[in-house]
C-alpha cells in the first residue's frame, strides 16, 4: 500500500479595515465581549489585538469564521480559488 504525504498551502491576503468592521459588529451585537470571546475561543487581549489590527502573525481564517459566527455576520473575506 502506497504511503501518503501531506501538502500544505499557506496563503495570506490583506483586508482593509477588517478590525474596525469587526469592532462595529461587536458594538451592534447584544452579546457581551466576554460571551463573544468564549464563543470564539480567544482571550480579551487577543480580541482587542484583532480590533486594533495589531495581531502578530495575522488572523487565521478559522478564527475569522468563528468571529463571523459569534457575531452573526459575514465580512466577505474570501481567498481566490486556485486554478490548475
Amino acid at each position: 500500500m502506497p504511503t501518503k504525504m501531506r501538502v500544505r498551502q499557506v496563503r495570506e491576503i490583506e483586508v482593509d479595515g477588517l478590525g474596525e468592521r469587526i469592532k462595529q459588529a461587536r458594538l451592534k451585537s447584544s452579546k457581551s465581549l466576554e460571551r463573544i470571546c468564549d464563543e470564539v475561543g480567544v482571550s480579551r487581549t487577543y480580541w482587542y489585538d484583532v480590533e486594533k489590527e495589531t495581531l502578530k502573525g495575522g488572523l487565521s481564517i478559522e478564527n475569522l469564521r468563528r468571529i463571523e459566527k459569534a457575531l452573526g455576520v459575514n465580512f466577505g473575506v474570501k481567498f481566490e480559488v486556485e486554478n490548475d
